[in-house]
This record gives structure tokens, sequence and C-alpha cells, in this order.
């Protein structure tokens, strides 16, 4: 019978067993613990403070001027005279347009004539009444045809003030494609302008679930899609009523034009104080770890070998502003909290600093 191969597979069996004797020999010896790798991190840290945080919400507005007008003819006519060069400034009181008037002037000449003469019989039957050489009824019809006489004069007056139409105050003329001698229909669009001031208006609304903003309200308004940064203006109006169709109350700001030199329905942003001042717990944005359940920060934990560890913890985001987060629970101050390289921390995990910032 042959027992070498018996032999060889009790050699290997023996050499097994022996291997995991002495392996468990060491595990077991004082050394065995400080020989054993555990897993550590390296992050960045901030301290954790408070600031002064009011919150705010952003709402689109539109630019108004103070003072803008569609220029429009009353009375029908030929033009005569014609100063709207389009793009250019006028002066109030200035002549803008005068549409021909040629026959309410003569009927004008009459008018007065007629006037004068209707004063003058007046005037000689109140003498002659006094000596009682003449009626009262004759001196009734004396003033009522000298009332007459004035009522036609101002009524040719008015025609013609309405033909010469005048800037009603400073502004820069619209585009327009009037031309001299041009037949103008009553009621017929001009062209418009823009009064010229230091200020110009925003318009903006916030639904009725916020509190009512104060006049004197200071709002910070930018324009869409710039990065330049946001300009102080106040508000001087609210209106009285909701709208009907939103339930927004309306409310209007004033902002000088040379911080914001925008046009007159020009959109922009606008950022509203929803909420008083107050201190609140600010982090960077990239300490929050997410999942299903909500936000979550790794807080450090000093230990004894100058290392720390990781503790998971809940945290309830107010707000996101520029890469902060706002936290309205489950942080205080002075606790240090991961930062950069958050995102590979686990609970209880034995970390090291690289930099820590006091925030």
């Amino acid at each position: 019978m042959n027992f070498k191969p018996w032999l060889i597979t009790l050699c290997l069996l023996s050499l097994a067993l022996f291997s995991l004797y002495q392996y468990k020999q060491l595990l077991m010896s004082p050394n065995a613990a400080e020989q054993h790798f555990e897993p550590a991190a390296t992050v960045d840290a901030v301290t954790v403070s408070s600031i002064s945080f009011q919150k705010k919400v952003q709402v689109n507005g539109e630019i108004k001027a103070i003072k803008q007008l569609e220029l429009k003819n009353e009375l029908a006519g030929k033009i005569i005279k014609l100063n709207l060069i389009s793009g250019s400034k006028v002066f109030k009181d200035q002549i803008l347009i005068e549409i021909q008037h040629t026959q309410e002037k003569a009927q004008l000449i009459a008018a007065n004539a007629q006037l004068t003469l209707t004063k003058n019989s007046l005037t000689r039957y109140k003498t002659l009444k006094e000596s009682n050489e003449v009626s009262q009824e004759l001196v009734d019809n004396a003033e009522s045809g000298f009332a007459t006489a004035q009522s036609n004069v101002i009524l040719l007056q008015d025609s013609i003030a309405k033909k010469i139409i005048k800037a009603p105050f400073d502004a820069v003329v619209g585009i327009n494609e009037l031309e001299l001698g041009q037949y103008l229909d009553s009621n017929t669009s001009i062209t418009t302008l823009v009064g010229v001031n230091d200020f110009i208006w925003v318009d903006f609304s916030l639904p009725q679930t916020y509190d009512d903003l104060a006049v004197n309200t200071e709002v910070m308004l930018s324009k869409v899609g710039s990065d330049e940064l946001p300009v102080r203006a106040e508000v001087i109006a609210i209106n009285p009523s909701l709208s009907a169709n939103s339930r927004h109350l309306k409310y209007r700001a004033k902002v000088l034009k040379s911080t914001l030199p925008l046009r007159p329905n020009t959109l922009v942003n606008v950022s509203v104080p929803v909420s008083a001042s107050k201190q609140q717990i600010a982090i960077p944005d990239l300490a929050l770890t997410h999942d299903q359940f909500g936000d979550y920060v790794f807080v450090l934990q000093p230990q004894d070998d100058g290392s720390y560890r990781a503790k998971r913890q809940k945290v309830i985001v107010l707000v996101r502003v520029a890469e902060q987060a706002i936290i309205s629970s489950g942080l205080q101050n002075k606790q240090i909290v991961a930062t950069d390289g958050a995102f590979k921390l686990q609970e209880g995990m034995k970390v090291f600093i690289n930099k820590l910032i006091a925030d």
C-alpha cells in the first residue's frame, strides 16, 4: 500500500492548522490593537458662528417714468408748424405742433369787435337807466348780448389754443412720422413724451401671504441678467387694495436715475425684505449633505490625540444665499463643522483637519 499521498496531505493539514494558531495568537497579543489600522479622512472645517440675517424674496419690477404721456390732438387740421424731432429734448410750454387755425383767428377778430360793441352798448344803457331814460329790459338785453359776445371770444380762443400743442413738461420726444403739411384727424396718437427727471419709479407686487411693507422700506434693485451690484431704492407708495386677479399688493419705489439708468418698462429684479432682522447660524453651502430625510452636516468632536470624530447632525436650512446656508436649527455657535471633503465622512469616522476657518 502506498502511504506517500496520505503523508503529504497530513503534512499540509498540519501546516495550515499551525498557521491559523499563530495568527490567532498574534491577534490576542498586547500589540495587536496597536498594529490594527483605522481609516481616517482629512477635511477643511469651519467654526460655526451667527450673523444678522433678514429674509428676503426676489420679485420682478418694472421701471416707470415719473412723467410720461401719449400726445394726441383734440381737433383736426393741417400741420403748419412742427417741432417734434424724434429723440430730441423739448422744454415745458415749448410749441410742438401748430394746426392751421386761420378761420378761427378771423372769427376771433369778429367776435372781439362784437364784444367791444356790446360792452359799449351795455355801458351806455346803464348810464341812461340811472336817469330812467331807458327801461330795465333794455339793460338786461344789453347784458345778455355782452355775455354772449364774451362766450364767443372764449370759445374761439380755446379752439385756437387746442390747435397749438405745447409741451406740458420737460421731456424727450418719442419716435414719430409726422410731416409738415400733414392732415391730422382728431384724437390722433402723435407721439410719446417721457419726462426728464432725476428719479425714476419701480413698480412691483408681493403676494398677500407677506406682511405689508412700510413706506420708506429699503429694497435692492438690479438689472435682469446683469452682474452689476444692486442699488438701493425706497418705497414711496402702497396701493390701497390688492389686485382682484392675483391677490398681490402693488408697491412703488423711487431710485436715482443716475444709479439705475434704465428706460421705462424695463424689467428689474427687486429684492424685498419680508421679515425682521435676527441672528442666525450661517455655514458654507458645501458643508451640507442631503438624503431623502433632509439636510445634514458633520460636526467634528475633538479627541485627546489631536484628531476629531465625525458626528452626523441633522439641520434645518432656512435659505441658501451667496454660497452660504442659513440654518434655523440643529447647530450652535462654536461647533466645528466639516466643509470641503465632508462628502467622504461617515458617522464616528476619525478625522484630521487640514484648514480650520473661524467663520
